[in-house]
């Protein structure tokens, strides 16, 4: 129960950096952070349970404290924050629904399937997601490109540039750099997102203090 307590503490505590590391860091740190992180943490518990004794199970529970402490500030939030991002208008609502299901459908299969893989082999459960965490770094380097600080207009520009220019959507977001509301109209056009026609419309910002309206 102690335990218990003490992982749902360093859970909630752990969360709080998100907020300011997710605009700060950028999604791609993060994501290859937590991958990176989980992926040490669950080889610790597999180390440790090799040889089951009473003073291994405590390298054990040090390796899944360090888990929880990645994965709450990582892994946690970003598929609440990404999917949206990435998926252009039209698709938006059914890809974000699409990746909401199946991170629930993941986490219940996890759930369901780790008491049983541990009754078989305590060590080879650790392992299996040591691996897959592993598996999953050369996943985001090539195919997350960096959503932080862009508008949702300027992502879909990345995402059609990559497509004309057959390059990895990630390389794009390193080169393009941050695009004005002419600009993003401009690159658009050019690769068929909108027309000639088409105006993007400035945002207005109300400044409550002055009374006054800016676009941006």
């Amino acid at each position: 129960m102690v335990l218990g307590g003490i992982f749902s503490t360093i859970y909630v505590l752990f969360t709080i950096p998100s907020f300011f590391l997710i605009d700060r860091i950028g999604r791609r740190p993060l994501f290859l952070i937590g991958a990176v992180g989980q992926g040490i943490s669950f080889l610790i518990p597999f180390g440790c349970l090799i040889h089951d004794t009473p003073e291994t199970a405590k390298g054990a529970a040090v390796g899944l404290f360090l888990f929880i402490s990645f994965f709450a500030f990582t892994i946690l939030p970003l598929p609440w924050v990404y999917p949206p991002e990435i998926n252009g208008l039209r698709t938006r609502t059914l890809a974000t629904s699409v990746s909401t299901c199946t991170n629930w459908l993941c986490n219940f299969a996890v759930v369901m399937i780790t008491p049983l893989f541990i009754n078989t082999s305590k060590w080879g459960c650790y392992l299996f997601f040591a691996l897959i965490n592993f598996a999953y770094v050369p996943f985001i380097w090539f195919c997350y490109p960096e959503t932080a600080g862009r508008s949702l207009e300027e992502i879909d520009i990345i995402f059609a540039t990559a497509f004309d220019q057959k390059k990895l959507p990630f390389r794009v977001a390193q080169e393009l750099p941050k695009l004005s509301l002419a600009e993003v109209e401009e690159h658009g056009v050019k690769l068929g997102l909108y027309s000639e026609n088409d105006q993007l419309k400035p945002v207005t910002v109300l400044n409550e203090k002055e009374e006054s309206v800016t676009e941006v």
